[in-house]
């Protein structure tokens, strides 16, 4: 009977922190630019767009769109300054933000409907003291 107690409550625990998502995302447009903006649980961190080495550390974040013939995106994303250092975990130098962060993407509006649909996914990882938990999320903006 312990066993199976025991098996129930690492089942159960597991379950928790799988579907735990410590980064919620909100996104609003100013003019011609997409903003999303990060919010991070106290203790855990989201990692940078362009980090030094992406095959031996964390996973960087990721916005990928569906393209459309409604609109075009405009340079690169942008993110907000996050903090550069040496990962003890990873044991390379990572740019990674705790609390919140801002990514920005400009886009070029190609349709005259007053308003079009923005897709795709966003990926990201985080990480606190414990774990790293690679995460996905699809989006999706109206744009006026």
């Amino acid at each position: 009977m312990n066993n199976i107690l025991f098996f129930l409550s690492f089942l159960i625990s597991g379950m928790t922190i799988a579907q735990h998502n410590p980064v919620t995302f909100e996104m609003s447009q100013t003019d011609d630019t997409i903003v999303f903006h990060a919010n991070i649980e106290t203790g855990w961190h989201l990692y940078a767009v362009n980090l030094p080495d992406p095959t031996g550390g964390p996973l960087p974040t990721e916005i990928v769109f569906e393209m459309s013939e409604n609109f075009k995106l405009i340079g690169d994303l942008t993110e907000s300054k996050g903090h550069t250092e040496i990962d003890d975990a990873f044991g390379i130098e990572v740019t990674y933000f705790e609390n919140s962060a801002y990514f920005k993407q400009r886009i070029e509006k190609l349709s005259s409907a007053k308003n079009i649909e923005v897709k795709g996914n966003i990926y990201y990882m985080v990480c606190n003291d414990e774990m790293c938990i690679p995460l996905e999320r699809a989006f999706s903006i109206t744009i006026n």
